[in-house]
Formats: structure tokens, sequence, C-alpha cells
């Protein structure tokens, strides 16, 4: 456990990610953590540090300024290192352009050595670009939203100099499945460690008609499996233009009449797990007040199984918004990392280490802005209080939010977090002090 007390704050000022855009940090093999993130000046970064000693000098390259609405959070950018260290970047202006940017470094691990902007174009508005690397079949995969109403997929084979055209896997009808978050997961199979891409999908919790959470798995050859691993007959690949059938994916959860829900982050632990936290609405559309709790979903014995709740939200990050802003949360996230430090990540050892019960949480306790542990002892049925790793008196107007766990994190670098004055939708978006970093020295 980490002693709070003596732990270390490294701060990287201005920055911010979204919710719907992967990979956002990653421990690399070198040893490295990098995260890509944006400032609320509309500038795409990535930092380089070294969290296991603060006085290793880190280093933070600015990929560009984007030319639109610089505070929008959801033009945070996506982040991808290839298997021989190369690392790729890409970003996009939130329902602003048809267009997403990207840039790859020449040398491993060198973010001084980025190649040139390049730009991939479609056929609407793009955004929530979701990187992975597809080492089994030597490709880069690519998620977007298109004119937020389509997900699209696309591959390169040559380390991103080309790209296929974009295939639609998924279309928004009258349920308005807006939502698509992905992660890349390693299983165990008698062959040895292979990769598979776990998803779980979801309307707005105000604007779509279906306030329900299904989810499913893509194989390393882009078959969609239902989350038991059988396989369906959809592919990635020869799709012909058509979509995936909501009868193919399992229901996470359900909304009751009445009440709508927000998906908060898709873990590929071991089992899976899915976070969220329902409400009640009224017939306006309105959430009043009461008592809402987080909930973890655990994919166990074939089907998805509801924990107990976790803990109050506390509050809503965003209150009273126009559309339906007030749904936004402090936010969770599993850790699901690699264990003790210098266990390569694909290896055998490293598949078992991720079978963890532990969980973030950022929310208001009705005193203070808080980030915290749980962690459950009966694979995700109940989960208490491990420790208060962040306390900020609520007087103070300084919010916590968005919990975030490093790709390959090791066991005593556990979490980010984003602090500071969150404003969604009101004109701006101010963050002095943001993405903290929790580490031992």
């Amino acid at each position: 456990m980490i002693n709070t007390e003596a732990a270390r704050l490294l701060r990287i000022k201005r920055a911010n990610t979204d919710w719907w855009i992967n990979e956002k940090a990653i421990v690399a093999a070198n040893g490295l953590t990098y995260i890509a993130y944006m400032t609320d000046m509309g500038e795409i970064h990535i930092k380089e540090f070294d969290a296991k000693c603060s006085r290793t000098p880190s280093r933070d390259y600015c990929l560009c300024r984007l030319n639109c609405n610089y505070a929008d959070e959801h033009n945070a950018p996506s982040l991808c290192i290839l298997e021989n260290g190369r690392i790729l970047v890409a970003y996009t202006g939130h329902a602003a352009t048809a267009t997403l940017r990207y840039r790859i470094t020449e040398k491993p691990y060198d973010i001084s050595t980025f190649g040139p902007e390049i730009t991939l174009n479609y056929e609407g508005s793009v955004t929530y670009a979701q990187l992975f690397e597809n080492t089994e079949k030597g490709e880069i995969w690519l998620f977007t939203r298109v004119a937020s109403k389509t997900w699209e997929f696309r591959y390169s084979s040559d380390e991103a100099r080309t790209w296929s055209e974009p295939r639609t896997f998924l279309r928004s009808g009258v349920e308005g499945l807006f939502y698509f978050d992905t992660r890349r997961q390693i299983v165990k199979t008698p062959e040895g460690p292979s990769e598979q891409w776990f998803f779980a999908l979801y309307g707005h919790p105000y604007s779509s008609s279906d306030h329900t959470i299904r989810s499913g798995i893509f194989s390393r050859d882009g078959v969609l499996l239902k989350t038991d691993g059988t396989p369906t007959d959809f592919s990635l690949y020869n799709n012909d233009g058509a979509s995936m059938e909501l009868d193919a994916l399992d229901v996470v959860y359900a909304s009751p009449a009445g009440t709508t829900v927000r998906l908060l982050d898709v873990s590929p632990t071991v089992p899976l797990r899915v976070a969220f936290a329902p409400f009640v609405v009224d017939e306006n559309r309105n959430i009043p007040a009461g008592d809402y709790f987080y909930r973890s979903a655990t994919f166990r014995d074939g089907a998805w199984q509801i924990s107990e709740p976790i803990c109050t939200v506390g509050e809503f990050l965003a209150k009273g918004i126009y559309d339906g802003s007030q749904t936004y949360l402090g936010g969770m996230a599993y850790y699901y990392g690699v264990g003790e430090e210098g266990c390569n990540p694909n290896s055998p050892a490293a598949v078992a280490a991720i079978d963890t019960n532990r969980i973030f949480v950022a929310r208001f306790d009705g005193a203070d802005r808080v980030v915290e542990s749980y962690v459950s002892c009966d694979c995700g049925q109940t989960y208490r209080l491990e420790q208060v790793i962040r306390r900020i008196p609520g007087e103070l107007g300084i919010k916590t939010w968005r919990p975030i766990v490093p790709i390959y994190a090791q066991d005593n670098l556990p979490v980010y977090w984003h602090e500071g004055t969150y404003a969604a939708h009101t004109g701006g978006w101010h963050c002095d002090e943001v993405m903290y970093v929790e580490y031992d020295d």
C-alpha cells in the first residue's frame, strides 16, 4: 500500500484528456511513462518522465496547436507506442473538421524526433480517436466516431505510412449509440499470450433513447466475439458495409424505466469489468437531487454480475447544463497493471498479474473532493475503501476527476487524476493544476 503522507506528486499543468479516447497514458518497455494530453490553449502535447524517480529530468513536446475549439476536452490525443518503440499520437478537432491528424517518431522512444503531420480524411466530422497496435497481424488499428453517428475502423500494415479506407462497424440509429470504448487485452491461449480488444458501448445519458450498456470483443483477426469468446459472423475486415447487430452483443446493464446511466471505464482485467453510475431522470430529463452510486460489473460464470454500490457519487461536476453535462462525474478507473517492477507486459506472468480487484474513484464525499481506492475480496461483488489518496476541502472549489491508470503500470504507480476547475460546456476549460501523478520515489 502506498504511504500517502510520503508520496510525491508530480504535476503536469493545464493538461486534459477525454473520456472516450484510448490510450491516454502508457508505461513503455523502456521503463518511462508517456502521457498524451491537450492544453486549454488547444496544444497537443506528449510528456515523458520517470515516475519512479523525481530527480530524473522529464521531457515535454508540443506536437501542434489545433485550429478549432481550443478548450474542448474532446480534442484530446490518442497515444500508441509500437512494439519497436516508435510513438504515434493522433488528434482531432471535435465536431469541427472531417480530418484526423497524427505524427509518429522516427526513432524509438524519442519524442524529439516526431515526423511531419499526416492527415486522414473522413466523410464527416471525426473525433474520439482510439489507437492500438495489433502485434500479431503487424497492423495499427484506429477506431473513430464520424459525424456523431457512426463508428469506423481503419488499419495500417506499414507503421502508419498508408491506411485502409474507413469501414463502418457501428451505426447510431434510434438507439443513439454515441460512445464506444475499447481496450487491448492480453489473454492466455494454448499457444501462448494473444491479443484481443474488449469493448463496451452505450448512448448519451440524455440524448439516447436506449440507456443500455453492451459489450463484446474483437479477436486479433477482427472477428466479433461475444463476451464469453463465442464467435459471431461479423468481422471488422469483411462486413460488406453492414454494422454490428446489437443482438449479437451482451447486455452489461439495462437501465430501468425512468433512469439513465453513465459508462465510466472499460477494463481488460481478468475477469473483464465495466464501471458505471446509474441515475434517476424526471419528465424534463433533469436529474433530481439524491444519492447516486458508483457500481462495477464483472463478467464471471458466463454472465455480467453487478456489484453492490461502491460509494456515492456525491455531486456532479457540471450541474444544470443544457445538454446533460450534469451527468459528468468524477469518474472511475480499474488498475490493470503488470504487477512487480520489470515484468514484461506480454509475458505469461504479466497476463496473470492483471487479475486485480482494485478500483479508483474521484468524487465529492459531502465535504471534500477526494481520490480513493477500493478493493474487492469477492471478485467484484462488494468493494471496501482501501485508502484516501487525495483530499481537497470542498470550499476551495477545486475538483478532482477522471482517474486514469497507465497501461502496464507497476504496483507502485497505480493512478493519475485531474485536478483543477472543471467547467464543461460553459465557454471554456481552465485547469491550473491538472494531471497529478502519484508515485513512490
